[in-house]
């Protein structure tokens, strides 16, 4: 399967190129140390409450009503600078962002992420990536609903979607269908359930990390 001249390489970021699911955990140990089991249970209830009301995972909304929960207990302000100072770049997968410029060689590379209006744009410039991509970057609350856009603002003759969310791929394939190929990562809580995946249709292409996208060549694939 090739990957025609010019085609736009749109990136997920969240256990797609940055171990999302390490960076929880890490969260979670932060919490329950400062505010022991019932405050990160309390967090983590909170956090859950507002992903299902706003449709994307928003830590620092979460922060804000955990704050107000905790009676504005001084700790709290620790959260702040938890989510402030992380070392967003030690939790890269290995080979993410060379995969990045690897993949800038056969198209142009865009990142393309669900997330808030600010700690997600924060993660991906400490991590990296706002650089690896040269500021290509696009973040909305559904991503899979925003094709028209991605499409006015990034013509292609052929996309190419990386992610590891299989239910995001099967939607832009729906609606894109042969101008997109679809690229599954195994990484993550949410692609190594096998509930979720049998959901839905097999993608183009599987992979076990992101790094193995460095043993795609162009012209190997066409």
């Amino acid at each position: 399967m090739g990957f025609p001249s010019g085609t736009v390489f749109l990136i997920d970021v969240d256990d797609t190129l940055f171990d999302n699911d390490r960076f929880e955990s890490d969260l979670r140990a932060f919490l329950e140390e400062r505010f022991g089991t019932k405050g990160r249970d309390r967090y983590t209830e909170i956090f859950e409450s507002l992903r299902a009301e706003v449709g994307y995972a928003d830590f620092l909304g979460a922060a804000q009503k955990f704050r107000i929960d905790q009676d504005q207990h001084m700790q709290t302000l620790s959260l702040a600078f938890f989510l402030r100072d992380y070392p967003f770049s030690m939790r890269l997968y290995p080979n993410a962002l060379d995969v990045v410029s690897h993949l800038d060689t056969m198209g142009t590379t865009v990142i393309l992420s669900d997330g808030d209006a600010f700690f997600q744009p924060h993660k991906i410039d400490r991590s990296g990536i706002r650089k690896a991509v040269r500021d290509r970057i696009r973040i909305y609350v559904h991503k899979e609903k925003m094709l028209a856009r991605i499409q006015e603002e990034h013509p292609a003759p052929h996309y190419c979607m990386i992610d590891d969310k299989i239910r995001i791929l099967s939607a832009m394939k729906k609606e894109w269908e042969n101008r997109l190929t679809t690229v599954f990562v195994r990484q993550g809580h949410y692609a190594r359930n096998p509930d979720i995946t049998a959901q839905y249709p097999d993608p183009d292409i599987a992979i076990d990390r992101i790094g193995d996208l460095l043993l795609h060549r162009k012209d190997a694939m066409e």
